[in-house]
């Protein structure tokens, strides 16, 4: 199903494929991916700048490394956290131009 909001090639550009936890998690791995299909989404339609997605990439960041501080859940998981959004920011600051939405 293929509309205007549709990234036709955002898989391949997305942080998503770099995840390789031992137990995924569908629920998790499917908001992230939907997450971030919809921010480049967001961008490509000029809803969105560059440097707001990167400033809210930047503020989730900031509220998981907050929860370190505070032990709210394992080392392990904040770190497996805390790399996700970094490739995410990644993702975003790679992006040049639009998709072809044609």
């Amino acid at each position: 199903m293929r509309n205007a909001m549709s990234n036709p090639t955002s898989a391949a550009d997305s942080s998503f494929h770099k995840d390789s936890s031992p137990i995924p998690d569908a629920q998790g791995q499917a908001a992230l991916l939907l997450i971030e299909s919809l921010i480049h989404s967001l961008i490509d339609n000029g809803v969105l700048t560059q440097e707001q997605a990167i400033e809210a990439i930047d503020s989730a960041f900031e509220v998981k490394e907050e929860s370190a501080s505070e032990e709210k859940e394992p080392s392990m998981t904040l770190r497996r956290s805390l790399t996700l959004l970094k490739d995410m920011r990644a993702s975003i600051e790679a992006k040049v131009g639009r998709y072809d939405l044609g």
